[in-house]
């Protein structure tokens, strides 16, 4: 009886703290929201009757030629570049030139078609090996491809031969690769007293568990190591990595969770102390160093650009996001609009200064703030409840978990959401690389 009484204190504590539900306190009535805490903004209307399509690059991939992988190859590139939300993805079956052409190209025929660049790709395969030849056509360059891919490998290496050469069409068109082939890192509920977490790459494919699968796994992020996650206990809650078997690294009274790497430490929130604060600790769990000492509770720590941490601090009345340096120096804070933000996650990209959270308005919906200027922008609005964001290693992506099924990416305004992954998720995380 007193572990089943311990466990449930527990269970309650972990609904309280935890980044997927944060209940700091009672909401503010109507009309008796401070002024500093005024409402979050809505989406802005967006009309141009120039069409917002015209500036996306229109490029046309048809199915790889030779073997039966082609239609699966050209599926992978297609879906990266529809992800990315910098292309119009011309309809295959608006191709007529393709069949006839090998791997050359008729800047006429595409063009008709609307297209700006086409891809070609040729399959060979060999027992166990497969070479993918790859091209990319800028249409007003002529017939001479501007950038060519030879690759090697099995056939289990397709998916990260599109991604490869999805990441290099972007690099010569902007500058900046794409995130495609990266990883997301979620927790999902599976059953009653059991949480697992699991990893699946960006857009959906390869979902495999991470955690034990015996018991409550959550609040997972990548590290070094890997994959890192907190566990519950009838006696409190660890941090661990995959393939530890769930054996604790960093543990301590009470809860233990919330990790994130900073450098070649971990960043992490417990109440080892009494209350709810950051600590830091070296990766095999020594050295841990007290980061916040407030009365208030501070959780869900996540370090970006410079050791920047961001945290969610209740200690001006409701949960805001906060700023403090890899020390604990320079506490403030960043947010002051809404009565009830969390989970902040940073863009990597240290000029945007950006950083993702999760609010509530009517609803949970997902923000951005910038640091720097103060400035926000509603990501999902009207879309069911959406929360626990993460930006893409190249900051051109965000991803949520969303009841309207699964983990969606839309960019950085909030337009072009699609669906990556089904099924419940929760506090989604992107890997750096």
């Amino acid at each position: 009886m007193k572990i089943l009484t311990r466990s449930l204190m527990i269970v309650s504590a972990v609904s309280v703290l935890c980044a997927a539900a944060l209940p700091f306190g009672a909401r503010p009535a109507a009309g008796q929201v401070k002024k500093e805490e005024a409402p979050l903004p809505g989406q802005t209307p967006i009309i141009d009757v120039s069409s917002p399509e015209s500036a996306l690059y229109r490029i046309a991939v048809p199915d790889l030629m030779g073997g039966s992988l082609g239609a699966q190859g050209g599926g992978v590139l297609r879906n990266d570049f529809a992800l990315v939300s910098l292309f119009k993805v011309l309809d295959p079956a608006s191709f007529v030139a393709a069949p006839t052409e090998g791997m050359s190209v008729t800047p006429a025929s595409w063009q008709s078609v609307g297209a700006q660049g086409v891809i070609k790709g040729q399959l060979n395969q060999s027992g166990g090996a497969l070479e993918a030849k790859m091209a990319f056509f800028e249409l007003a360059r002529g017939t001479t491809a501007t950038l060519t891919r030879d690759y090697k490998g099995s056939p289990a290496d397709l998916r990260k031969f599109m991604h490869a050469f999805a990441n290099d069409v972007v690099k010569l068109l902007t500058g900046q690769a794409a995130a495609f082939g990266t990883r997301l890192v979620f927790a999902r509920r599976e059953g009653p007293g059991r949480k697992d977490v699991f990893v699946a790459d960006f857009d959906g494919a390869n979902q495999g568990r991470v955690s034990s699968g015996r018991g409550v796994s959550m609040l997972p992020a990548f590290g070094p190591g890997g994959i890192w996650y907190s566990v519950l206990t009838p006696d409190g809650m660890y941090l661990t990595r995959a393939g530890m078997g769930d054996k604790p690294i960093l543990r301590g009274n009470g809860l233990n969770m919330g990790i994130s790497a900073c450098g070649s430490r971990l960043v992490f929130s417990s109440t080892r102390d009494g209350n709810a604060e950051i600590y830091s600790a070296a990766a095999d769990g020594s050295d841990i160093r007290r980061l916040t000492n407030d009365p208030g509770i501070d959780i869900s720590p996540a370090c970006g650009p410079g050791g920047q941490i961001a945290f969610v601090s209740n200690r001006h009345g409701s949960p805001q996001i906060w700023l403090m340096d890899s020390s604990g120096g320079g506490q403030k804070r960043v947010t002051y609009k809404g009565d009830y933000n969390q989970t902040p996650a940073w863009c990597p990209d240290p000029k945007k200064q950006l950083i993702a959270f999760t609010g509530r308005d009517a609803g949970m919906d997902v923000f951005t703030v910038n640091v720097a200027t103060g400035a926000y922008t509603r990501i999902t609005q009207g879309q069911g409840v959406n929360k626990d964001p993460a930006f893409s290693p190249d900051c051109r992506m965000i991803a949520f978990a969303s009841s309207r099924g699964g983990i969606y990416v839309s960019n950085p305004q909030g337009l072009n959401q699609i669906r990556v992954l089904s099924g419940g998720a929760e506090t989604v995380r992107w890997s750096p690389n």
